[in-house]
């Protein structure tokens, strides 16, 4: 006896702009998994390969199938962007596929139809949710046929049997709910979709037999797909005996054999006096909570259309029937904390107490346990920075779904996910509401500085477009997809944290009411921002970090870093006497100046690992921090008491050595190259 097993390859990220996020993998691995790997359903043993590069999708394709005995059944599930080459070849993407370097980049489907021609399981499925999906069979055949040889791409071996079932046809594009695939919209797959319901209801059973075969499987996706969208056409292709290859079991609900109800009662039921019906449901309502689960079964039937009554009264006994008989979970909200596991007991009336349950929630296990539900959790699955964890599982019975919610505060998180619901400020998520914050500032911080105004050099103006340039820059970019979208968010969070620092400097070294309003200002711009972002999703609320020791860059950054915090109170000599930083422009202003950035390119050298999205941020920021500092260190250093800008000069006529802002520009190129150079290459 052979076993099963499936893979399921979704890939919703990606990093070349061109490729929009779509969101339906996510929802489709998490729904198909729990579908397939229930033991009273598919019992299948299943593997997720979500969101990899395509070199790491081929090899998962490969040791899957290379893996599998003769008597095994394999099913192999694609949901990814799907982009054909000017030979009309299909690719898969993974994460970093480059739309004109598919063949370097992308999983091409020869690669998938070699490794099948060489499995040795005699039952291999295969399901493709993507665009152009139906493209899969034709190879190398022109763009412009639409006719798919089947048999020719598929090669059958003795014994063998290959079916293939996509999502859409050669020439048509996958949809995610009323959009196409492409769009990124939060939707589950229409097509993956179809396939859960089928399976999970048991609806997909068109002979009723008990089992859902793959022939019975595409001929139902087929007719909610093309019944929700007239865009969207599956196809089936492939031979042997793969169309009758048993894909789950049916529900033990839906095989229950109904027992017609005595003759009177049915013509009650259906009498055209309400007060009749009324009195039809109450017996109905016995026979639904009775030992009987047949007779139960028959009194359903009734009971769900009298529910649909158009007298009040008969609709609201109808469904308080149903109520009654349904299960009711306790706790009916499940919570977890210390403890990974709690049993939920479940009571109801027979009929009800048959059910299965099944959970969508990545990081959550339900068994069956005798009448109740075994909840576990599995700490492995946890989101990146997991906080608070919400998520749910499903009871299925005659009756209907009953949804139960489970909350899990694992220990050890770094913080709670934010459970205050979003403030409705829809209008501060206009850009033009930040960019105005920020002119508004900069306009006050030349006010600010106005008794410098006259002395302002061309080089001292260039050093504030070097800070307000890149905020407005980012503030627009917030607005845009993909990778221009993370640099808005670098540039944009770097200049709203100087700009901060630097008000608070203004009030303590100024106090004017310039001073204030630019504080004032600088905390909005603060504010706003954060307005925008909450509840800070794509924050990383857990890191994975690695010792120094193991990282030799790191201790560049360190040194650096503490360097800067060390200026902070160094004597800087002048003819007066000295002054440090911390006493000029606060402690508070020197610390908010020097430690975000200087802890964020720390945490960046000793973090195991970074996404593209985060190398992205992190550039930005750096760049946008450090560059206008250093810039202005070295203009001071170099044109002395003929370098002014636009605001507080530090460095003004009075400084007697160049060392220190000499020491101060090299320690803050060390600090941001060394974080950059560990961005990019692995030191």
């Amino acid at each position: 006896m052979g076993t099963r097993r499936a893979l399921i390859v979704a890939t919703g990220g990606y990093e070349h702009p061109g490729l929009r996020r779509l969101a339906a993998p996510a929802h489709d691995a998490d729904a198909l998994r729990a579908v397939l790997a229930d033991p009273e359903l598919g019992g299948f043993d299943v593997e997720v390969a979500r969101d990899l590069p395509s070199h790491q999708i081929q090899r998962r394709v490969a040791d899957f199938l290379a893996a599998a005995g003769r008597d095994d059944v394999l099913l192999l599930h694609f949901s990814c962007h799907g982009l054909k080459n000017a030979a009309g070849e299909l690719f898969l993407a993974g994460t970093d596929t480059v739309p004109n370097r598919l063949s370097a980049t992308a999983v091409a489907a020869r690669f998938v139809n070699d490794e099948l021609a060489e499995c040795r399981a005699a039952h291999v499925a295969l399901l493709l949710d993507c665009c152009f999906g139906g493209a899969f069979a034709k190879g190398t055949v022109s763009r412009a046929v639409d006719e798919v040889d089947v048999e020719e791409s598929f090669p059958l071996r003795p014994g063998r049997s290959r079916v293939v079932i996509t999502a859409s046809s050669a020439t048509e594009y996958a949809f995610e709910g009323e959009e196409l695939a492409e769009s990124g919209r939060l939707r589950p797959s229409v097509f993956t979709e179809a396939v859960v319901q089928g399976l999970r209801t048991g609806d997909a059973d068109l002979n009723g037999d008990g089992s859902v075969d793959l022939d019975e499987l595409y001929k139902y996706v087929y007719a909610r797909v093309v019944a929700t969208t007239a865009h969207q056409t599956p196809h089936q292709s492939g031979g042997g005996h793969g169309a009758s290859l048993l894909v789950a079991r049916t529900p033990l609900a839906r095989r229950i054999t109904p027992v017609d109800v005595p003759e009177s009662l049915a013509a009650r039921a259906k009498d055209l006096d309400s007060t009749s019906r009324v009195a039809a449901v109450g017996e109905l309502r016995a026979l639904l909570v009775g030992d009987d689960v047949s007779a139960a079964a028959g009194a359903l039937t009734l009971l769900q259309a009298l529910a649909a009554d158009d007298s009040n009264a008969v609709q609201n006994a109808a469904k308080e029937a149903l109520a009654v008989a349904q299960l009711r979970a306790s706790p009916t909200t499940v919570e977890l904390s210390e403890e990974t596991e709690r049993l939920v007991a479940l009571a109801g009336a027979p009929l009800a107490r048959i059910f299965h349950v099944t959970t969508e929630t990545r990081w959550l296990r339900v068994s069956r346990d005798g009448a109740s539900v075994l909840v576990r959790t599995d700490p492995a699955a946890y989101p990146e920075g997991y906080g608070e964890l919400r998520g749910e599982f499903t009871v299925t019975t005659p009756l209907g779904p009953v949804v139960v919610p489970v909350v899990c505060r694992p220990a050890g998180r770094l913080w709670a996910r934010a459970a205050i619901p979003v403030p409705d400020l829809a209008w501060f998520h206009d850009w033009r509401v930040l960019a105005g914050i920020a002119v508004a500032l900069m306009v006050v911080a030349l006010g600010a500085g106005g008794d410098m105004l006259s002395q302002a050099t061309f080089l001292g103006f260039l050093y504030e477009a070097l800070r307000f340039g890149p905020l407005l820059v980012g503030i627009r970019l917030l607005d845009r997809d993909g990778p221009r979208r993370v640099v808005g968010h670098g540039l944009v969070a770097a200049n709203s944290a100087f700009l901060l620092a630097d008000a608070l400097a203004g009030v303590y070294s100024v106090g004017s009411a310039w001073s204030w309003l630019q504080l004032a200002l600088a905390a909005a711009l603060v504010v706003v921002l954060a307005i925008r972002l909450w509840p800070f999703d794509q924050v990383p609320r857990r890191l994975s970090l690695v010792p120094p020791t193991k990282r030799p860059i790191a201790w560049v950054t360190i040194g650096a870093a503490l360097v800067e915090l060390i200026l902070l109170v160094s004597a800087v000599p002048t003819e007066d006497g000295t002054f440090t930083i911390s006493r000029v422009i606060g402690l508070i202003a020197g610390l908010l100046v020097v430690v975000p950035w200087a802890a964020l390119c720390v945490l960046t050298v000793l973090t195991r690992a970074l996404t593209a999205a985060q190398r992205l941020f992190v550039t930005a920021a750096i760049v946008a921090y450090a560059g206008p500092e250093i810039y202005y260190m070295l203009g001071s250093l170099l044109l002395g008491a003929n370098f002014t800008y636009v605001g507080d000069d530090v460095w003004d006529g009075h400084g007697t050595v160049v060392w220190f802002p000499l020491l101060h520009a090299v320690v803050t190129a060390a600090v941001a190259g060394s974080a950059v150079v560990r961005v990019y290459r692995q030191v």
